[in-house]
């Protein structure tokens, strides 16, 4: 993790990471039960009042037969919740969009804040997630092109990884789990504050 960054543009990466911690906390803790049991699935129609909220109707205009627009806007379609057999396949269903996103938030932050470029291995490990859940949740590693080490804790990523799965599908198994994008997440958020640390020991100096 680079220490060339103030002490005050640690911040807020730090709190753009707690903050993904901490949506998907509450979307796993809201559905615990139905990846567990398949039940209590979730009541999409509880949604509405907050999608209802809006600044804008946007474009959502009904239109008629011939496609000239009307004056009423149409009932949006809420999607139905599937089903499925296993744990398994409800636990990558509910859990691989959210891990998926947060990577790739946290990814763009840290890219945006220039600490993307850190050689240091979990950085490294993270901006490769982020290739992988870009093209199709499928990790595409050339075996002849240069890539810093890129690890956190036993995960390593190189070649070997090539045409395999980020996270499992629910049929074929994933090279990582909600909770190791979780652990990843916490991990970074605390190197930051120790390089706060650092810095802030110099300035009392």
């Amino acid at each position: 993790m680079p220490q060339t960054h103030s002490r005050n543009s640690c911040n807020p990466v730090i709190a753009f990471i707690n903050a993904q911690v901490l949506s998907l906390s509450a979307y796993a803790g809201l559905l615990a039960d139905w990846i567990d049991t398949g039940e209590k699935t979730p009541d999409l129609r509880a949604a509405e009042p907050v999608f209802a909220v809006k600044r804008t109707a946007g474009q959502d205009h009904a239109r008629s037969a011939d496609g000239a627009p009307t004056k009423h806007t149409p009932q949006a379609d809420m999607p139905e919740w599937p089903t499925f057999s296993d744990a398994a396949q409800r636990l990558a269903f509910a859990m691989r969009i959210p891990c998926t996103n947060a990577i790739m938030a946290v990814a763009d932050f840290f890219e945006v804040h220039q600490m993307s470029d850190s050689r240091a291995p979990e950085v490294q490990f993270l901006m490769r997630l982020r290739d992988a859940a870009l093209n199709d949740n499928t990790f595409r590693l050339n075996t002849d092109e240069y890539r810093p080490h890129a690890a956190y804790g036993d995960l390593v990523i190189d070649a070997s990884l090539n045409g395999t799965l980020l996270f499992s599908d629910g049929t074929r198994p994933g090279f990582m789990e909600p909770g190791d994008t979780v652990g990843l997440l916490r991990y970074l958020a605390d190197r930051l504050r120790s390089v706060q640390s650092v810095i802030s020991s110099g300035d009392a100096g």
